[in-house]
C-alpha cells in the first residue's frame, strides 16, 4: 500500500488532497491518478474538494488530448488492438457510441458536432479511448 493510500484510509487526505494528488501524479501518472480519484469519489461522495480535483484532472486530460499537433482537425482511427479484439475493452455506453462514429475520415471537430454529448464529455471520452488504446490519433 502506498503512503497516499494509507493517508486516505486514515482520513488525513481529505484536507490534504493537493499533496496526495501531487504524490500520486509523480508516482503513477495522470490516468492512474484520475482512476484513483474516481474510486475515492465513490467512497467519499460528499467531499466537494475531491470533486473539484477530479474535474481539474479531467480538464488536464482534455487539454493534453487537444495538444495534438493537428488539434481539432486530428482524425482518430480505431486501433489495431481494438479491431482485433474489441471484446476485451470495457466501454461505457458513451464510449461505445463515440466508437461507432469513428470512421478514420471524420476529424475531432466534426465528431463534436455529431456527438449528442456535451463537447467536454465527448473530448474526455475520446481521450479515455485513446488512453485505453481503443483509438489512435496519428500525427
Amino acid at each position: 500500500m502506498s503512503s497516499v493510500q494509507s493517508e486516505v484510509e486514515n482520513g488525513r487526505a481529505s484536507s490534504g488532497w493537493p499533496e496526495a494528488i501531487q504524490a500520486r501524479l509523480k508516482e503513477a501518472g495522470t490516468w492512474p491518478t484520475l482512476n484513483w480519484l474516481f474510486d475515492e469519489r465513490t467512497r467519499q461522495p460528499g467531499d466537494i474538494e475531491l470533486k473539484g480535483y477530479v474535474e481539474i484532472l479531467r480538464a488536464v486530460v482534455v487539454k493534453e488530448f487537444l495538444s495534438h499537433p493537428q488539434g481539432m482537425r486530428a482524425v482518430p482511427k480505431l486501433s489495431p488492438e481494438f479491431l482485433a479484439d474489441f471484446g476485451r475493452f470495457n466501454l461505457t455506453a458513451q464510449e461505445g457510441y463515440l466508437i461507432s462514429l469513428i470512421d478514420g475520415r471524420t476529424n475531432i471537430e466534426k465528431l463534436l458536432k455529431l456527438s449528442p454529448f456535451d463537447p467536454f464529455s465527448t473530448l474526455f471520452n475520446l481521450a479515455r479511448l485513446q488512453s485505453q488504446k481503443a483509438i489512435v490519433v496519428p500525427q
